[in-house]
């Protein structure tokens, strides 16, 4: 891989942005994920106790609700510095979003509970385990275009109690199949020579009939702050270091097992 933060570089590039100091490096020295991957990863550093910061890239075009794309990542969550509060509940996200409508505020915080996050197809994993709730959960979510001062008010997720390993690489991907009015989430961990091993409970489908449209023409990386992180009795309800070895979009949603291994090398366009 090539460093993506790169802007001189040839080929794609991720700009960052956002109200906080970056939370992203390129680490060169990552070893690949699986064969035929290269040496190399981005690295997110959530932190809810930081200002949100974003990296995107543009998807060349704009998406909306009549369209059938795909999305979606190779991660791989680190061991080492993690940190999830039992009494805090902040998300590992990435997403598919509007440049100029979704904004850097996702949960909002105890003196405006408002969220400007609009227009934005979102994968997120709540590692924290309650006492109380249980957990970890895997809630994506999908935020319509505008129609009020809160992008909560046009919102449909869908949720189940799904824990992703650590230090082991998952390839995740989000379809979105405009007839049905649906976003598909998968989890696969990859193990071996690119065997795609479906992760237990982790596939949820999100009825999108109730969400009044949505415009799209980034896919993105965004590290939020938790407004409400002074809930946690330890002070971050989320730290987590998270490779993303691939990162990848395209028109239309994969059909046979071979589509699905054609995505990891689809995802060089990204991220390679």
């Amino acid at each position: 891989h090539r460093d993506p933060l790169d802007l001189s570089g040839a080929g794609p590039a991720l700009f960052v942005d956002g109200p906080g100091t970056s939370a992203f490096v390129f680490d060169p020295a990552v070893a690949p994920a699986y064969p035929g991957d290269a040496a190399g990863s981005l690295v997110a550093s959530y932190d809810a106790a930081h200002a949100t910061s974003r990296v995107s890239a543009p998807l060349g075009g704009v998406y909306t609700a009549l369209d059938d794309f795909t999305f979606g990542a190779v991660i791989t969550i680190r061991s080492d510095g993690y940190h999830a509060d039992p009494f805090g509940f902040h998300p590992i996200t990435f997403s598919l979003l509007d440049s100029a409508t979704t904004g850097f505020d996702r949960s909002g915080d105890p003196s405006d509970f408002r969220s400007d996050t609009f227009d934005n197809l979102e994968f997120a994993w709540f590692p924290q385990v309650s006492p109380l709730f249980g957990g970890p959960f895997l809630s994506p979510g999908v935020f319509g275009s505008a129609a009020g001062d809160d992008a909560f008010a046009d919102f449909a997720f869908a949720s189940a109690q799904v824990d992703i390993e650590r230090d082991a690489p998952h390839l995740i991907t989000l379809e979105h199949h405009a007839d049905d009015q649906t976003l598909v989430v998968t989890l696969y961990r990859i193990v071996g020579s690119a065997i795609l091993e479906p992760v237990p409970g982790g596939r949820l489908t999100v009825n999108l009939s109730g969400v009044g449209g949505f415009a799209v023409d980034s896919i993105a990386v965004t590290a939020y702050e938790d407004g409400f992180n002074v809930y946690s009795p330890s002070g971050e309800s989320l730290r987590a270091d998270v490779d993303y070895h691939r990162l990848f979009f395209m028109e239309g949603t994969p059909r046979t097992p071979g589509d699905l291994r054609a995505i990891l090398g689809r995802a060089r366009g990204r991220l390679g």
